[in-house]
Formats: C-alpha cells, structure tokens, sequence
C-alpha cells in the first residue's frame, strides 16, 4: 500500500512538474491566432484574375487559330510536294523534301513556344497576382492578430470566422483591379 502511494506522489509530481514547464515554456512563444485562405478562389474569383483569364483566353483562341491555319498550310505544302514527287528529277525531289523537313521541324518549334507563351501568361499572371496578396496578407494579419494563416485546401475543418477570403478578395480588388496581359515576342 505505502507503494501505491510513493507511486501515485511520484505521478502527481510529475504532472505538476511537466505543467510548470509546459507554461514557463510556452510563455516564449506568441498566441497563435489562425486565418484560413482559400488561395484557389482568390485566384479565379478576383477582379485581376478574371480579367487576365479572359485575356488569357482571347490571346489563346487566337494562336489556336493560327495554328490551325499554319496546320493546313503545311498539309498543303506537304500535298503538293508528292505531287510532285512523279515530275521531278529524283535529285531535284531530295531537295526539296529535305527544305520540307526543316520546314517542318521549325514549324514545330515555333508551333511549341507558341503553346508554352500561353502556360507563361498564366504563370505571370498568377505571380503578379501573389506578389499583390502578400501585403495584403501581412495587412490583415497584423489588423485582426492572426498569427498562421493556411490555405483552406490543407485545413480538414474550420470555424467560418477564421476565413479571410472574401476579405482579402475585397482589398485584392482594390488594389489590383486589373493585370496587363500581352504576349512577349
């Protein structure tokens, strides 16, 4: 019995001492006060980004476009060179196949860094965008005393007050109610 209670006083002692220190040690660190960001909506929802989407978009359908008129135009070529494949000397014929092939290999080229100019527009855009957010982030932070701020894709479960979309959507808006969205040549 005496056991059982040297025990249960070492236990007790214990608790208090690992509760003593857990307070003396948390006394170094801030209250920790969290915001939740929903990143993707302020990426789609923004006055910024949907104007640059629509940009985007514009200056897509376009290259498409022009593509789709390269595309035939290479077709046509390529149609016309076995055409003449039957009248023209075999040497001549080498020639001109192999002007095609390089032609062709350009195009392609060309056809690709047209294709990745538009994945660059999205990126700078969206990198435009972050760069706007970030005082606005540390703005609000400071003025309610959030002290983490973590995007709602990685919180399982939280309180609606603790986020701050729609709010840093407002001063987003404000601060950045447009990109300028142009191809670089």
């Amino acid at each position: 019995m005496l056991n059982k209670i040297i025990n249960v006083k070492n236990i007790f002692t214990l608790i208090a001492f690992l509760i003593s220190y857990t307070v003396s040690y948390a006394d170094n660190y801030p209250n920790t006060s969290i915001g939740v960001l929903d990143l993707n909506k302020v990426l789609l929802e923004s006055k910024a980004a949907k104007n640059a989407a629509e940009e985007i978009d514009e200056i897509a359908k376009n290259i498409e476009n022009e593509l789709i008129n390269s595309d035939e135009n290479m077709i046509k070529e390529q149609n016309k060179l076995v055409e003449a494949q039957s009248i023209m000397a075999p040497e001549a014929f080498e020639l001109k196949r192999k002007e095609y092939e390089e032609k062709v290999q350009n195009y392609n080229i060309e056809r690709q860094n047209k294709l990745i100019s538009v994945d660059k527009l999205v990126e700078n855009s969206r990198n435009e965008i972050l760069t706007f957010l970030k005082p606005i982030l540390e703005e609000i932070s400071e003025t309610k005393g959030i002290t983490v701020i973590l995007e709602k894709g990685t919180v399982l479960l939280n309180a609606e007050t603790m986020d701050i979309t729609d709010e840093v959507i407002k001063k987003l808006n404000k601060a950045l109610p447009k990109i300028d969205v142009s191809l670089e040549e």
